[in-house]
């Protein structure tokens, strides 16, 4: 039992504890965010087009929707990654690269902005693919 102890430990004075665990902030940081936009979309309601050739009309209530419970899973997963739990490693990876995916249909209309966002993006999915284990004990 002390061996199992002391490999804890040691893991978790890898340095890519503290990284595992920045991500673990950044999903939290990131779900709140979403759902801070969520629950604007929500209350304003309507469509937007910001351009004909760029962007096609959005329905604000809806997409406020798919933002609020994104942001709830992604504030649940960051949480989760803390105590090492495997389940939501798989959760981070799978709302990071939708998070990603999704920002290649605003890339025309928020170009920095999205390219940030997949950045940060595969930063969290190889974070957590490759080193997502070091916060297990």
């Amino acid at each position: 039992m002390g061996e199992g102890l002391q490999e804890g430990r040691a893991r978790r004075a890898s340095g890519w504890f503290g990284m595992v665990v920045g991500v673990g902030v950044l999903l939290i940081v990131l779900g709140v965010w979403n759902a801070l936009d969520g629950l604007t979309a929500l209350f304003a309601g309507g469509f937007v087009v910001a351009d004909a050739e760029r962007v096609v009309a959005l329905d604000v209530a809806a997409w406020g929707w798919v933002l609020l419970a994104i942001g709830v899973v992604e504030v649940i997963a960051g949480i989760a990654l803390f105590i090492g739990a495997g389940w939501a490693r798989v959760v981070a990876v799978l709302v990071a690269g939708l998070n990603g995916i999704v920002q290649l249909a605003f890339l025309a209309a928020y170009p920095v902005g999205a390219i940030l966002i997949m950045v940060v993006a595969a930063v969290v999915i190889w974070t957590v693919v490759v080193h997502g284990d070091a916060t297990r004990v």
